[in-house]
């Protein structure tokens, strides 16, 4: 009985099965090279630009807070010399770091300070210029608005002070709409609109009733209407 031989084939891998993935990386490296070295080099680029910046803004923030402490000291004397003595520092803070995070606080208490000293024309620039640079801080913008108010009050410019204390209250990011209800009515009453000053007053309880300035709302609303039913009894 003759067997027949079988023939046994050998499958041999190609060469490039061999290669590892750490091969065909190194291979890929190899071949790009540069594209490797420049890519290397964009990401190390970006991260020393971000720590730079980083380190930057903080040397910024350090120098500005720094200037505005030595401003305040003097704002905190409550005397004329020391009022246009913050007003010079606050003023570099503004004009030395405007993009730190100082120089905001550092303007809206240029315009306290001319205010306190009663330069209104100073006042008015110095929160129109916050106005103008520094609108996107909201819970700042509400206390330079409602000190804008007062400027316009005390410079008698009743209709401009009206005028922006019914902007506090018809932006719906505001923070201080309750005070500036109460304030109107005060206004309104110094004009001898008692109407418009009970309206307002009445508004301010109804939408800020846990405020305390719908306490002092309230307290005005009883003098008023009290100061109505007198007046209905001599007639």
């Amino acid at each position: 009985m003759t067997y027949r031989k079988r023939k046994i084939t050998h499958i041999v891998k190609k060469p490039d099965e061999f290669i590892s993935t750490m091969e065909r990386i190194t291979l890929f490296v190899e071949n790009n090279i540069r594209v490797v070295i420049a890519g290397t080099a964009g990401v190390i680029a970006i991260g020393l630009a971000i720590l730079v910046f980083n380190y930057y803004s903080g040397y910024v923030n350090k120098k500005a807070a720094a200037l505005e402490y030595q401003a305040m000291r003097h704002y905190y004397e409550n005397s004329a010399d020391g009022y246009k003595k913050s007003i010079e520092l606050l003023e570099e803070v503004v004009k030395l770091y405007p993009n730190s995070k100082t120089a905001k606080v550092a303007q809206y208490n240029i315009g306290n300070a001319y205010f306190k000293i009663k330069d209104l024309d100073r006042a008015e620039g110095a929160y129109k210029k916050f106005i103008d640079k520094y609108s996107s801080d909201k819970m700042l913008l509400s206390l330079v608005m409602q000190k804008l108010s007062y400027v316009y009050i005390a410079k008698k410019d009743h209709n401009k002070a009206i005028e922006n204390l019914n902007k506090i209250i018809s932006d719906s990011s505001s923070n201080g709409k309750d005070q500036a209800y109460f304030e109107l009515g005060k206004l309104y009453e110094t004009l001898n609109k008692k109407d418009d000053a009970v309206k307002k007053y009445e508004l301010l309880i109804k939408e800020y009733i846990s405020s305390p300035w719908a306490a002092e709302g309230a307290a005005r609303l009883k003098i008023l209407k009290g100061e109505d039913k007198k007046e209905d009894k001599k007639k």
